[in-house]
């Protein structure tokens, strides 16, 4: 039977597009459904990345049925600051054993591409950068944290039988509590002897929560920060700040200002730590938030969450060395002990990132789940 990719036009095939995957997971028990308004805002083009970047989507279909879903995109404000002209594929799902069908996908994503005098295709991203970034390769029995995505292992399989070279990996850090008997004063001595000289050295630093009811102000200064703590790693472009402040937004109703902190120097915002409940454990049992019923499960289970998640820690270039990465950590161990929680996710730091990674060793972290970006020259 012939194979062939269709775009995703009516709302039947919005909702066909995003209940596929529940059909290549349904044995796989480590796997979080993506919650439906989420997707729906990309399927409708009205997410974020669309005011600075194109897509489309399709399914790859073999007579009536489905066997593969992909997105492809254009990331304009990426490409302007890397100087590429790259190609995206993102929403990929496909069934086992179907080679073929993946194989199809790509050559469509390949093509579409090339018809757009782009020269490389690079994924998976979800669109933006910050949405299911890489297919999983390592941590496969682990459920995935909060903003992770979650792949089996024949995606990157298939991926590298086409012909898809590595991009970049980014890991994800589990740090038991018990390590430490659940007190911050037994944590890495280090830590301490940095914090303490932060405290005498620099009396202008301070360390803050967000002021929640100045909520604009305080994403536009948390973005400037976070795109110049960034800029120094490799394969690295500002994000928009449309982006930005739309994920920003949609964690607004999770974020609970105790496990966000604000590093100032002289009242400058310089650095910042962003914990999160990890709600993924709870949205395990949510079945993407698709109906009213679905809300009061996950109401329930957030009540039985294990976990916190760390999700970044930025800091201006200008102040390494003052100690600030510091003194956020101890403040940070401090609340998410305070509030139960009996171990943290840190996700997702990138391998060339030496002092996230460094930073994890040092507090005895390891690495639980690690994932591959993808590029394929055209």
């Amino acid at each position: 039977m012939t194979l062939t990719i269709l775009p995703v036009q009516t709302e039947a095939d919005k909702r066909a597009f995003y209940k596929f995957a529940f059909r290549v997971y349904r044995d796989d028990p480590h796997w979080v459904p993506h919650l439906w308004p989420g997707k729906k805002a990309y399927l409708d083009k009205k997410a974020a990345f669309f005011s600075y970047g194109e897509g489309e989507f399709w399914l790859a279909k073999e007579g009536k049925e489905i066997v593969g879903t992909i997105g492809t995109g254009i990331n304009h404000s990426r490409n302007r600051d890397m100087n590429w002209k790259a190609g995206l594929f993102g929403f990929f799902e496909v069934l086992p054993a179907r080679y073929d069908a993946a194989k199809a996908m790509w050559d469509f994503a390949c093509d579409w591409c090339r018809q757009r005098g782009l020269t490389e295709l690079q994924g998976p991203y979800s669109f933006s950068g910050e949405d299911d970034h890489g297919f999983l390769i390592q941590g496969f029995d682990t459920l995935p944290s909060i903003m992770m995505g979650h792949t089996p292992k024949y995606y990157s399989e298939f991926a590298e039988r086409y012909g898809f070279e590595k991009l970049l990996d980014t890991q994800a850090y589990r740090y038991d509590l018990s390590r430490i008997d659940f007190d911050v004063n037994k944590g890495p001595e280090i830590v301490h002897k940095i914090a303490a000289r932060c405290r005498e050295r620099h009396s202008g630093a301070a360390i803050r929560i967000p002021k929640m009811k100045d909520w604009e102000a305080e994403v536009v200064k948390l973005h400037t920060v976070y795109n110049t703590s960034l800029a120094v790693l490799p394969e690295f472009s500002p994000t928009e700040l449309t982006e930005f402040k739309a994920q920003a937004d949609s964690l607004k109703e999770i974020i609970d200002p105790e496990l966000v902190f604000i590093a100032e120097v002289d009242g400058k915002a310089v650095g910042f730590a962003l914990g999160l409940p990890n709600i993924t454990e709870a949205l395990k049992y949510a079945k993407g938030l698709q109906h009213p019923w679905d809300y009061v499960r996950f109401a329930l289970a957030q009540k039985k969450i294990e976990s916190a998640s760390f999700k970044i820690m930025a800091m201006d270039p200008l102040y390494w060395g003052y100690g600030l990465d510091a003194l956020m950590i101890l403040e940070m161990g401090k609340a998410i002990i305070r509030k139960g929680y009996t171990w943290v996710d840190a996700s997702l730091t990138g391998e060339f990132n030496p002092q996230t990674n460094k930073l994890a060793t040092r507090l005895g972290a390891y690495v639980y789940r690690s994932y591959r970006e993808y590029r394929l020259k055209l």
